[in-house]
């Protein structure tokens, strides 16, 4: 595929993520256990490789995560080499763990609250893809506190905030 069309597809994969954060964060007890552990204000951005879609946000004392303005810094960037091996992780064909063996992004800040950040967009990817593709990629598939069909429903019905 092309790389514009990549990147489409990886800004449109990460408009869903965010808008499900928001919604698992309501929802589901465990995302809203690791968000609620994060500090006050601390912020993420997720590049997808050079010229590349970004999800940048910030944890939010009352909504749990709020996007940022792109251009802003973050304290956390995890920053895809490429817009290819970007793709590759968020369509799911690749687990993060195999990203990072194979060095396909980079990190800039603290690992610890990286983990806690990976472990909620688990969290998400056990919602969004269907099990035997989240099989493949997680390495334990979580129990659903609530159905799938709602989060996709509840994340493309939300108004972008």
């Amino acid at each position: 595929m092309k790389k514009e069309l990549l990147n489409h597809v990886n800004a449109l994969v990460l408009a869903v993520l965010y808008r499900s954060l928001r919604v698992l964060y309501r929802d589901d007890s465990r995302v809203r256990e690791e968000i609620d552990g994060w500090k006050n204000n601390l912020s993420f951005k997720l590049v997808c490789g050079p010229g590349g879609a970004v999800l940048a946000l910030r944890r939010s004392e009352h909504a749990g995560v709020r996007k940022l303005q792109r251009a802003q810094r973050a304290e956390i960037t995890m920053r895809f080499k490429s817009v290819e091996g970007a793709f590759q992780v968020l369509s799911g064909q690749k687990s993060i763990a195999d990203a990072y063996a194979e060095h396909l992004f980079t990190l800039e800040g603290d690992i610890y609250q990286t983990m806690s950040f990976v472990r909620v967009v688990e969290y998400a990817e056990a919602y969004l893809f269907p099990r035997i593709w989240s099989r493949r990629i997680l390495r334990e598939v979580p129990e659903k506190q609530t159905g799938s069909l709602r989060v996709y429903a509840e994340a493309l019905l939300e108004h972008a905030r």
